[in-house]
């Protein structure tokens, strides 16, 4: 019977096989790679956002009843802010919230929680941002909007001041200091207006209109050094408008003031301002 010679596997062959052998594991480490690097790209994108933001609310509907306010995260639906008994022309306190998406809900005074809402929004709260919440205009045509509000310092011995243009009996105002100093210009109704720098001290601001010549207004106030007011302009009970002046930020705080507040609040620092004259809107007072 003849032999058959079994030879040896050819040196050339076996490193042919070696090369692609590692060609193919080069490429699938590289493939790998790619999709670990997008798999870390995604997740960074999905981070939770960090930090804290503050909301305050305000009820500027001359026609619309007290009103219960609410704010439920989005995230897990838990109540993180209740309000009993909101009146005309109040500004609640500014409450400070970790950044995320909320919805805030205006229900009747005194209503279950599960009422449906007179009207509703949604909002976000950025890290480091305050924003002010408000429901405006006739109880037929009400509105929410979100002004987002600076509490940068202002200079040395000065104070910064903007206006809230809510008043439904008017299209326009202009706001000025009794020496001529624009604070705001044919602002618009609905509409908040830029800050102006004011020196601190008394004042004496004048309210009036482009639009209807019959409207004006008066305020005095006295600005701390180092403060930031908005002045909502809102109806008054005899068909006019009237001013209400709320403390933004104050000098010795590290964080938002609030709004319209009795005992230590705006007017224990600013005796000077007459904030209800018009005799129709009251003090705020919150729940937390």
């Amino acid at each position: 019977m003849a032999l058959t010679e079994h030879r040896p596997f050819s040196p050339r062959v076996s490193r042919r096989l070696l090369a692609g052998a590692a060609l193919l594991l080069a490429l699938l480490l590289a493939g790998a790679a790619v999709l670990l690097s997008g798999t870390s790209a995604k997740a960074d994108t999905t981070t939770p956002a960090t930090g804290t933001g503050w909301v305050r609310v305000g009820h500027l509907s001359p026609d619309t009843k007290s009103v219960d306010v609410r704010l439920t995260a989005f995230s897990g639906g838990q109540v993180v802010y209740e309000l009993d008994n909101v009146t005309y022309g109040q500004v609640s306190p500014y409450k400070e919230l970790p950044v995320g998406s909320y919805t805030v809900a205006m229900t009747a005074a005194g209503a279950s929680p599960t009422a449906k809402p007179l009207i509703g929004a949604s909002i976000t709260v950025a890290s480091g941002k305050p924003i002010t919440v408000v429901a405006y205009g006739k109880n037929s045509n009400l509105k929410t909007t979100v002004f987002e509000d600076d509490l940068t310092p202002p200079a040395a011995d000065q104070s910064r001041i903007r206006l809230v243009q809510a008043a439904t009996v008017v299209k326009d105002v202009s706001v000025a200091t009794s020496t001529g100093s624009v604070l705001a210009k044919d602002a618009p109704y609905g509409s908040a207006s830029g800050y102006a720098s004011v020196g601190a001290g008394p004042w004496t601001l004048d309210l009036t209109s482009s639009t209807n010549k019959k409207i004006k207004s008066a305020v005095d106030v006295n600005l701390a050094s180092g403060s930031i007011t908005t002045l909502f302009v809102l109806d008054n009970a005899s068909g006019g408008v009237t001013i209400v002046p709320v403390v933004d930020s104050a000098a010795t705080t590290t964080t938002p003031v609030g709004g319209v507040q009795t005992g230590g609040g705006y007017e224990a620092l600013h005796p000077q301002v007459d904030l209800f004259s018009s005799g129709d809107v009251q003090p705020f007072v919150g729940v937390n």
